[in-house]
C-alpha cells in the first residue's frame, strides 16, 4: 500500500511534534532553578549585649553582671565587681563613669583599658551595664 503525500506529511508533523515535546521537557528540567530550603530565622542580639559579650565583659562579670563569670575561678583572691551593686563601682555608677572605666581601665587591677573599642561600642556597653544596677 503506497502512502500518499499527505500521509507522509502527517507522520513528519507527528514526529516533529513528539521531538519538540521531548526537547521542551528536557530543557525545562535543566533550566528550572532548584529550590533551596529557606534560611533559618535570624537570631538577633541587641547591640549593647553583643558588645558586652564580644569584648569579654561577661567572662569576668557574668551575663547578669553579678561578678560570677566563667573566668572568676581564675581570680580566687580577687574581688570581681558586681554590676548589680552600685557600691562596688570604683569610679562611679553613672553611664559616663562606666564608659570612662571601660576606656581607661583600672590601674593595678585585671580591668584593662579597652582602647580598641569605638566610642559607640563603649557607650553601648556602659548603658548595658547601667541597666544591670538595682
Amino acid at each position: 500500500m503506497a502512502k500518499t503525500h499527505q500521509d507522509k506529511a502527517a507522520w513528519i508533523l507527528i514526529r516533529c511534534f513528539i521531538i519538540l515535546l521531548f526537547i521542551n521537557n528536557c530543557t525545562q528540567e535543566n533550566e528550572s532553578p532548584k529550590k533551596e530550603p529557606p534560611p533559618p530565622p535570624a537570631v538577633t542580639v541587641p547591640f549593647p549585649e553583643a558588645m558586652y559579650v564580644q569584648n569579654g565583659c561577661a567572662s569576668c562579670h557574668g551575663m547578669q553582671g553579678n561578678g560570677r563569670g566563667t573566668r572568676t575561678a581564675l581570680f580566687a583572691n580577687v574581688r570581681i565587681p558586681n554590676f548589680q551593686d552600685k557600691s562596688t563601682y570604683i569610679y562611679g555608677s553613672s553611664k559616663e563613669a562606666i564608659a570612662k572605666t571601660i576606656k581607661n581601665g583600672i590601674p593595678g587591677t585585671y580591668m584593662k583599658a579597652y582602647l580598641h573599642m569605638r566610642k559607640v561600642e563603649i557607650e553601648a556597653v556602659a548603658e548595658y551595664i547601667q541597666k544591670m544596677q538595682r
